[in-house]
């Protein structure tokens, strides 16, 4: 039954919960691992026991999540594992501060401040560690997406991948959380179809992986569906993007929208992409223009007129040559495109005058390869020749 042995590293007091234990240990990791620590806590100072199953149970949890929660208190430095005898140690002031929120799927991380990343706890490890049989205990998916750092500036970065979780796991989370049962009860009416066990999977992902809050969740799927995006990977591929700037709440998502609908969906609208998000790399070139020259969008829209005269359609490459220009000479107006195009046609036709030091082009001299006289053969001379032979032909026929 994995029942688990406590014992109290200290001389007992009271059933105070220390302020260091608030201040610093409840708000930098998951809710439940607190509720794990303070009740197993109470008792073993009641003089109970308990078990990894029960507390599971109690909790509505996978046996491998609650392994994770010692695991992590381990790393905390507020108990010592053996195998699977807990002893509590007193709690003492962290040595790092408390989080600050880093945008999801951050990729590249200052060196100053890049975490030491420890390797996710699934019971399999646990059960390396302690001499079970992997035959003996099973796995929990939920725990491969919760990756916590020492950093000072960094406690939890999503894995790249999205966490796949069984279909208990979902039932389990449905049945716990009511927020999670209206959430996946309003999906179906706004994309107006029964959600299979894939869909479930990618909509709790969004609260469970990518931390978006809920009413953020029900916003975004309304916001797909009323672009006519139903389609799960492209509602993910959103997702992930509103995750990247920090939008955790729902002004930022009103926000976001009608600043994504105003600047990005123009601009694909003038590269000729109706609809959809862009790709990263044309991401990094819009960005570029609106947030890093500041152009304004009707010089866009210019850039991508004048490329289509010289390709087929507009190229971000191409486009982003001509706004480079315009940008180095610090042109931010039509006005002031139209005033560089005359400078530009006033100095060609400068070059092109004639001048004391640059007299005007004279004929081509001739050489030995061009030096020869042309021929002046007539033509129509031998059409007469030939239309009097045929003549001929024709009366000797008959």
């Amino acid at each position: 039954m994995n029942a688990i042995k406590m014992n109290l590293g200290y001389e007992r007091s009271c059933m105070d919960l220390p302020r260091l234990f608030v201040d610093h240990y409840m708000t930098d990791c998951i809710p439940v691992y607190p509720l794990i620590y303070i009740w197993s806590l109470s008792r073993l100072l009641d003089g109970e026991s308990t078990s990894i199953q029960e507390i599971g149970e109690r909790f509505l949890l996978t046996e491998g999540d609650v392994l994770n929660a010692w695991k992590h208190w381990e790393k905390k430095g507020l108990i010592e594992l053996d195998g699977t005898n807990i002893t509590f140690l007193p709690v003492k002031e962290p040595k790092t501060p408390t989080r600050t929120r880093i945008p999801a799927f951050e990729s590249i991380v200052n060196e100053a401040t890049t975490p030491e990343i420890i390797e996710p706890v699934t019971i399999e490890n646990w059960a390396a560690e302690d001499g079970t049989t992997e035959d003996e205990t099973t796995g929990s998916e939920i725990s491969k997406g919760r990756t916590v750092g020492k950093s000072a500036e960094v406690i939890r970065i999503p894995t790249p991948n999205r966490p796949q979780y069984t279909a208990q796991e979902l039932a389990c989370y449905r049945t716990q959380s009511r927020d999670i049962e209206r959430l996946f009860a309003r999906a179906e009416k706004t994309l107006g179809k029964l959600l299979s066990y894939n869909d479930m999977n990618v909509i709790f992902g969004f609260y469970d992986w990518l931390r978006l809050p809920i009413d953020v969740i029900e916003y975004l799927l309304s916001y797909c569906a009323d672009n006519d995006h139903r389609n799960m990977r492209y509602i993910e591929k959103c997702a992930l993007d509103w995750a990247d700037n920090n939008i955790d709440d729902l002004e930022k998502a009103l926000t976001y929208v009608q600043s994504f609908d105003l600047s990005y969906r123009t601009v694909l609208k003038y590269m000729g992409q109706k609809s959809g998000y862009p790709s990263p790399s044309h991401r990094k070139f819009i960005d570029r223009w609106l947030h890093e020259w500041n152009m304004p969008l009707e010089l866009i829209q210019e850039a991508c007129d004048r490329s289509v005269e010289n390709i087929d359609k507009p190229k971000f490459s191409y486009v982003d040559k001509i706004l480079a220009g315009w940008n180095k000479k610090g042109i931010t107006t039509i006005e002031g495109v139209k005033a560089a195009d005359d400078d530009f046609n006033k100095a060609t036709a400068e070059k092109s005058k004639p001048t004391p030091s640059r007299p005007a082009a004279s004929k081509p001299k001739t050489n030995r390869f061009m030096n020869f006289n042309q021929r002046d053969t007539d033509y129509s001379q031998f059409e007469k020749l030939e239309r009097a032979y045929l003549a001929q032909q024709l009366k000797v026929s008959e």
